[in-house]
């Protein structure tokens, strides 16, 4: 089986022992019918809001999708938000599905888990992002279920 590292090491880490991280951004592993896509966790604390931070999360994952992997969010089969208990509130929580909806769209979203914790790595992540795709050969054949009782 293939396996294509993207951006082994590329991560600073502060160290007096360590110079890596021996780490990698994601991981694509090739099968016969599609390709298997990890992200690790992404941060970027250099915007003020978490909506702000999962907005320049998605734009870097939605440029890394085309530009690198010949892809598209709509690959996209999982999503983990890890974000700040101290700043995790329903307004936030709400923020942040207003910005998931400008790049996720049905028949395509992706199932998705939110995570509150304690203290993110980076100084000033309010947000961690974790994404898992799918990338099939041919397309996606694509079908929407609902829940038996959904409606009531």
């Amino acid at each position: 089986m293939e396996k294509t590292v993207i951006a082994p090491e590329e991560s600073d880490i502060d160290s007096e022992v360590l110079e890596t991280t021996a780490s990698s951004l994601g991981v694509v592993t090739h099968h016969e019918t599609h390709r298997e896509v990890t992200l690790s966790g992404l941060a970027w604390p250099e915007d003020d809001t978490a909506a702000e931070q999962v907005r320049t999360l998605l734009n870097f994952v939605s440029l890394v999708f085309e530009e690198v992997l010949d892809a598209t969010v709509d690959d996209v089969t999982h999503t983990t938000f890890y974000v700040r208990d101290d700043v995790l509130t329903s307004d936030v929580r709400a923020a942040i599905h207003e910005v998931r909806h400008d790049y996720f769209s049905l028949p395509h979203f992706p199932a998705s888990t939110l995570v509150g914790v304690s203290k993110l790595a980076l100084d000033g992540a309010l947000v961690e992002l974790q994404i898992e795709a799918t990338v099939p050969n041919d397309g996606w054949d694509v079908e929407t279920i609902e829940l038996p009782g959904a409606d009531a």
